[in-house]
């Protein structure tokens, strides 16, 4: 059995961020169908320090969104075959039987996040499929209703379903525990209006926040932040796509005033690196097409805050650098 079976979430988000970055071919339109998830603020426990959020649903009731996201399993084989491992675990279709994804953690760690899938599956297909991959991981029962699966890694998950077409998954029974409480209001979730969630509006296909930033830099070995992470405080990131135009909208804050200026000028010198390359006669298309890209993104500073906005033409971009003679608009 693949153990990314297990990290469904990881998977899905990112492709989503892979996506928003820089798309994918288009391979086939996709029927819509009514928004039926959100980012339930009352899932996600009060103290999470950083979220990723998915909604398959708001992606597939567009036909662009829903291009772009089934373009990036097709044409990634390792996702596909994840994907496939986990329909035949659950008993479900991608991404028709999948609603959204919801990632976070009240810890810095890899160790420490929680995910919570909505979806139309069976406990008890996951039950079945475990049992009968029995020679390659090793299956327990802590407490009645929840699965603990270690690979012969000694990698471990624990996951339940608390209710019908809700799974959690973490790495650790304590995480685990924790989310069941908040899910069955024993523990306080995050209110609407908490700093993590200002930027995630209706609408949104996918949502990062992240209040603790600075630590990911100061992190010992090779796992650390880019250094430039330490003079953050906070920071969202939202991607929607409105008709056939993807907008990702983003705000930065940072220690001071002076960093949000570096910033920006950081963000201002690689727009005019990349349009000064663009200007060469022998410029290949791609390079020319990835200078179109950065013309599209502006950044400003208010005080101590970078806001970023950055929109483009979705089919354009989809279609790639060798059926555009310029920049796309």
């Amino acid at each position: 059995m693949c153990w990314k079976v297990f990290t469904l979430g990881a998977l899905l988000l990112i492709a989503a961020t892979e996506l928003a970055n820089a798309g994918a071919a288009s391979v086939r339109a996709a029927t819509a169908q009514p928004v039926k998830s959100a980012l339930r603020a009352a899932e996600v426990p009060a103290d999470a320090k950083w979220i990723i959020y998915m909604n398959i649903d708001q992606a597939m009731a567009n036909p662009a969104a829903g291009k772009m996201l089934s373009a990036f399993m097709r044409t990634h084989p390792r996702a596909k075959k994840n994907m496939t491992n986990l329909e035949i675990a659950m008993g479900a279709d991608f991404p028709r039987d999948f609603h959204d994804v919801l990632l976070f953690g009240r810890h810095i760690g890899p160790n420490h996040g929680v995910v919570v899938i909505h979806a139309h599956a069976r406990q008890s297909q996951i039950a079945r499929f475990l049992k009968a991959n029995r020679g390659k991981i090793t299956v327990t029962t802590p407490v009645p209703g929840m699965i603990k699966v270690v690979n012969k890694k000694g990698q471990t998950i624990y996951e339940t379903s608390p209710r019908p077409g809700t799974f959690v998954m973490s790495r650790t029974e304590k995480s685990l525990r924790h989310e069941l409480h908040v899910l069955a209001a024993k523990s306080g979730g995050m209110a609407p209006d908490n700093p993590l969630l200002v930027g995630a509006r209706p609408g949104v296909l996918m949502y990062m926040a992240d209040s603790n930033m600075a630590q990911l830099a100061n992190r010992p070995g090779r796992h650390h932040g880019p250094i430039w992470m330490k003079s953050v405080t906070g920071a969202w990131l939202a991607v929607r796509v409105k008709k056939e135009r993807l907008n990702i909208r983003a705000r930065i804050d940072l220690i001071d005033a002076d960093s949000a200026a570096q910033m920006v000028q950081m963000a201002q010198g690689w727009q005019a690196m990349m349009d000064l390359g663009a200007t060469n006669a022998n410029v290949k298309p791609r390079q020319r097409f990835i200078a179109g890209i950065a013309d599209r993104l502006n950044v400003g500073a208010i005080g101590k805050v970078v806001a970023i906005h950055w929109s483009m033409s979705l089919p354009k971009l989809l279609a790639g650098p060798e059926k555009q003679s310029h920049p796309a608009p």
